[in-house]
């Protein structure tokens, strides 16, 4: 078995091979640590067996990064990797229990390997040898760094007819992304602000500073949006029209099927990750600490106390540490509220979305008891309704008669039984904001579309990239001072939606990012007006916005 398991680990590390310098470079998948450890230890077996699980566990991440999330691994990814809480993610997805527990016993039988050979010894010229080999290896591995081209929005670079490179070779020319700062968004932005100036001011703000709650809904897209035909599917209010709406619509976000912290970090900023390139998967935590103006501020500039409810443990993607360096007052997860104490698990476990809707509730309540001269500023997230979903569910609601295969009739199933509680803990939620004295503004949307582990059913709606649109909604206890709802609203422009709705004080940020909105109805990405996007965000980026402490490009490469 351990010579079929290193056998196997050469092949994954060889592949994507197109010259003989990109075969060097991928080589060193197996050869590293097996050079590494046969110098250091002179005990063959400890480097191949290491050699072999390494080159394996490497080659398996970047697959299963490939699954979830659209691209392999990257010299950047180990920023995520690195944080011990992001593994939980494996407790998640049976899928990835599975391999782990495969991973686990093939790792145990490479130590018995090693341990039942652990005399065999090289010489002390064969030790020297081999590093001497690993340094020359290392040597052209760094000259080699720029052979072929990484291409920054594709996460790959030009290997080959295929535009694919292997394991190592990814991590090699990846480094490129840390040696260059990228061009930003840059340009004149008179057009944009000779354009801004004539949009009509914003209505005057309200006597009494609603409450306002966001709710990010994971994974969230209204399922009467697929084309389901012949399904009956059950009425969630959510969705629905309601007296209390102030605006609703389709929502662009910038992700597909994970990486909500993407749609987090255009939703607490209003930029647009791709606007940061090679380091776009890192702003959340680069980018958005750094940022003088973001939403939080402009809540806390106008008076509000600002609250998040996290649905997982807090180091999850460095997040509590991110939303403390945007402002937040204080950042709380289920775990702090003794009435879940008897519930087993760990955060995560117990974020079941009606739980969450009832302590926001709670925290509602109790603010206005606490401090009825503040408003409050309340963002959580949920996280029941992220994949996996299970196949196997008895399909309901007709979805078997839909044109969908039977596992995805399960799947959905599955899904609208998620979405069903995250409709009952908004409900719950609702009461409360409704019963205060202190009026009161909510608005919550879908981060990005669930991802069913197979095609998903096709959209009704006849937009480009239908896979990066769900769906927001902002309602109210009464009248708001903005009357807007734009059909199609990119993400990048829903704090200011949210800003403007709830009468803040706008900033020269905000100011902007309104102007923007209201020129082409909510639209950015999807705006017909190329040169005035361009010209906008030439602005937002321009020194003497001054939105960064840093540079864009220093707060990007931190």
């Amino acid at each position: 078995m351990q010579a079929a398991a290193a056998a196997y680990a050469v092949w994954v590390s060889l592949q994507f091979s197109d010259d003989p310098v990109c075969a060097l470079v991928n080589a060193g998948l197996f050869l590293l640590p097996f050079l590494l450890l046969a110098a250091l230890t002179g005990r063959p077996a400890v480097a191949l067996a290491t050699a072999t699980a390494l080159a394996l566990l490497l080659w398996a991440v970047g697959e299963m990064k490939l699954r979830y999330f659209g691209n392999r691994l990257a010299l950047i990814d180990f920023y995520f990797l690195s944080e011990g809480a992001n593994w939980s993610i494996v407790q998640r997805y049976p899928r990835l229990q599975w391999m782990l527990a495969g991973y686990v016993a093939l790792v145990a039988v490479l130590g018995l390997y090693a341990w039942q050979r652990r005399d065999q010894r090289w010489s002390r010229k064969a030790r020297l040898a081999a590093a001497l080999v690993l340094a020359g290896w290392c040597a052209m591995a760094w000259g080699s760094r720029h052979h072929h081209l990484w291409e920054v929005f594709r996460d790959d670079a030009d290997c080959g007819l295929t535009k694919t490179c292997g394991v190592m070779s990814r991590l090699v020319y990846s480094y490129s992304v840390f040696e260059f700062a990228e061009p930003l968004p840059s340009g004149d932005p008179a057009p944009f602000e000779a354009a801004a100036a004539d949009v009509a001011p914003l209505p005057a703000p309200p006597e009494v500073r609603p409450d306002v709650v966001v709710w990010l809904h994971e994974s969230t897209l209204d399922p009467a949006l697929y084309r389901l035909d012949g399904a009956r599917l059950p009425p969630l209010g959510m969705f629905r029209r309601n007296p209390r709406d102030r605006a609703a619509g389709l929502l662009r976000v910038h992700t597909f099927g994970g990486k909500t912290w993407l749609s987090e970090f255009s939703l607490l900023t209003g930029l647009v990750p791709a606007d940061f390139g090679g380091r776009r998967t890192t702003v959340f935590n680069s980018v958005a600490p750094q940022m003088q103006r973001n939403l939080v501020e402009r809540f806390e500039a106008n008076g509000y106390d600002s609250l998040v409810l996290m649905p997982t443990m807090k180091s999850f993607y460095g997040a509590a540490r991110t939303y403390e360096g945007l402002g937040f007052n204080r950042v709380l997860t289920l775990r702090d509220f003794p009435e879940y104490d008897h519930v087993k698990g760990d955060e995560w476990d117990i974020a079941d979305s009606d739980r969450l809707g009832e302590a926001a509730a709670k925290l509602l309540r109790e603010h206005r008891r606490d401090h009825p001269e503040r408003p409050l500023f309340l963002y959580l997230l949920s996280i029941k309704e992220h994949a996996p979903y299970s196949g196997r569910t008895k399909p309901l609601y007709r979805l078997e008669r839909s044109g969908v295969k039977k596992s995805m009739a399960g799947k959905l199933t599955d899904y609208v039984g998620k979405l069903r509680v995250l409709d009952s803990g908004l409900q719950r939620l609702e009461r409360e904001l409704t019963a205060g004295p202190r009026p009161a503004l909510w608005a919550y949307f879908g981060d990005h579309q669930a991802y069913f582990e197979e095609d998903s059913p096709p959209l009704r709606a006849r937009l480009p990239s239908p896979e990066l649109l769900t769906q927001y909604r902002l309602r109210s206890t009464g009248a708001t001072p903005l009357q807007e709802s734009p059909p199609l609203l990119d993400i990048a422009l829903l704090p200011s939606l949210i800003a403007d709705s709830a009468g803040l004080a706008p900033d020269e940020f905000f100011r902007a990012q309104s102007a923007m909105r209201r020129l082409c109805n909510g639209r950015l990405g999807d705006c017909p007006d190329k040169a005035l996007v361009d010209s906008y965000k030439a602005y937002l980026f321009s020194p003497q916005l001054g939105l960064f402490e840093d540079l864009p490009e220093q707060a990007a490469a931190q």
